[in-house]
């Protein structure tokens, strides 16, 4: 049975953290995720893809996903493919976060699809 461990980092982090988890999952293939994108909906589709090519390969995929790489996984669509999941924040409600910093700004969830990247 191969079993995968992908980690998805937080911001400013790297797919290299992943090595931490390595000795807790001695059995199993951990790989970070060095996603290129950083808002929810181009990040979704960068794990989602990520996952899918695991699930192809390996008999079970298990996530752990830090901080926002934590509410990028929750956009991503791949509850299906996953085993388990676990997700390490120190915030309980990343949307209401990044929604309120967006009301603060007055920046539109609509501003920020088309525009891509806002400066606030």
């Amino acid at each position: 049975m191969k079993n995968a461990i992908i980690y998805i980092h937080g911001k400013g982090g790297s797919a290299a953290e992943s090595a931490h988890y390595k000795p807790l999952f001695p059995d199993d293939e951990v790989i970070g995720l060095d996603y290129k994108t950083f808002t929810p909906w181009e990040t979704g589709k960068e794990i989602h893809h990520a996952v899918i090519e695991l699930k192809a390969e390996y008999d079970h995929v298990i996530l752990i996903a830090n901080s926002i790489g934590a509410y990028f996984s929750m956009n991503a669509d791949i509850g299906a493919q996953l085993d388990k999941a676990y997700f390490i924040s120190p915030i309980v409600d990343m949307e209401r976060l990044i929604t309120d910093r967006m009301a603060w700004a007055n920046v539109t969830e609509d501003e920020l699809k088309e525009k891509g990247f806002i400066a606030t």
